[in-house]
């Protein structure tokens, strides 16, 4: 993967990562879409610029992620169970439970006849200098519309507190459910960010 161009604009302070290639195209699209970064006219622009060169998109042009930070949950009444004690036979997720408790990081759980119904974990390893963790969720489909995302993830942000760390939360602009997810858990918006993820035409 290649991203040649990303935009962050977090607790409003702006942040451009370019390619030498294409700096002009960033000081531009800094200078013309100024206070409308994430507007379709401006991805649009940038889609037109970088394409030209050679970069082929192969995901949604437009979309774009919200970030949010922290969470004042209270614990759910829905019970959670951490990987370390979780006794499940049935791992559908794209987690790999078993490679997250053998690593000793930790995540929260619903277990349900045995599957792994809903999972909150980090997004990459935990290591001790880091002041922030980002969060991810899944709920498998069979699953879904009972409040387990919510669960799991307001305890995982609960876990990582108590860390004395900041929960994080990335959320694809086009993932409603996901959205209402993190405000749901008490998490606050603190931005957005875009990736320009493509590949490089072969010559």
């Amino acid at each position: 993967m290649i991203i040649p161009i990303s935009v962050s604009l977090l607790n409003n302070e702006l942040n451009i990562q370019v390619y030498e290639e294409f700096l002009s195209v960033a000081e531009e699209y800094e200078k013309r879409y100024a206070n409308r970064y994430f507007s379709k006219e401006a991805f649009e622009f940038l889609d037109r610029n970088i394409n030209a060169d050679g970069y082929l998109r192969y995901d949604d042009p437009s979309e774009f992620y919200y970030v949010f930070e922290g969470s004042n949950a209270s614990v759910s009444e829905i019970e959670t169970v951490d990987i370390e004690v979780a006794e499940y036979t049935v791992d559908d997720t794209e987690f790999e439970a078993d490679v997250i408790r053998e690593n000793e990081q930790p995540a929260s759980l619903i277990i349900k006849d045995g599957r792994i119904a809903a999972i909150s974990a980090a997004n990459y390893f935990i290591e001790d200098d880091e002041e922030e963790v980002e969060l991810a969720v899944e709920t498998l489909p069979e699953f879904r519309g009972n409040g387990y995302a919510k669960a799991v993830l307001s305890d995982m942000a609960q876990k990582v507190i108590k860390m004395g760390k900041i929960p994080t939360y990335r959320a694809s602009c086009f993932n409603k459910a996901s959205i209402a997810t993190a405000l749901s858990c008490g998490f606050s918006e603190i931005g957005k960010e875009y990736y320009y993820n493509c590949y490089k035409e072969e010559e």
